[in-house]
């Protein structure tokens, strides 16, 4: 028989570890992490500005042209940061057939910030949409979920992603990215500004 105190001890034990399990950026078994509202920069930034050897970059939205105290802006510096300590950076972007396209727009301006800054921008194909939302660190870490990179959805939105560290998955995603860039001529096709010849 339990006792009553060891019975309530083990209920409060209990209840605390089924809690954390739903706090943000609580860890899980086998390297996941739930990344909810605004818990996914900080976890992003802490990998890229760790990132050794690569960050591959698959974004639908990466609006960095706004003030330069925008998170997004900031991730145009952690990116270009990293590529000064010589990690390959390589981002891919949506791009659109139709001119004026708001995401294109901004994706193009991003791409501008990002290449003078010496990383490397390519665009998937105009034909088909791009929605993902990925990040792969050191073809290990992976970050996908429902953050696009703006300011709202870095800092207001309520938004889902996970971190999962897993090598199988970093190097499909990896590989996922530069079919995207491939598919849009690596940056050539499609990396016409929007509204240009």
């Amino acid at each position: 028989m339990v006792a009553r105190g060891s019975m309530n001890g083990l209920l409060v034990r209990l209840a605390l570890a089924i809690a954390l399990l739903f706090l943000p950026g609580v860890a899980r078994a086998g390297g996941t992490t739930l990344l909810l509202d605004d818990a996914f920069e900080p976890a992003l930034v802490a990998a890229i500005d760790g990132a050794r050897d690569e960050v591959v970059v698959g974004m639908y939205l990466f609006k960095a042209d706004g003030p330069p105290t925008h998170r997004a802006r900031g991730l145009v510096r952690h990116l270009a940061r990293a590529k000064g300590r010589g990690v390959r950076v390589q981002v891919v972007l949506e791009t659109a057939d139709g001119r004026g396209q708001e995401v294109a727009v901004s994706n193009h301006n991003t791409a501008k910030l990002l290449r003078d800054a010496g990383v490397a921008v390519a665009f998937d194909s105009p034909g088909r949409r791009s929605h993902g939302k990925f990040v792969v660190v050191d073809r290990h870490l992976c970050f996908v979920g429902s953050h696009n990179w703006t300011e709202s959805a870095l800092r207001f939105n309520h938004e889902v992603s996970v971190q999962i560290d897993d090598a199988t998955l970093g190097g499909e995603l990896a590989a996922y990215a530069q079919r995207l860039a491939a598919e849009g001529g690596a940056g050539r096709r499609g990396a016409t500004p929007p509204g240009e010849p």
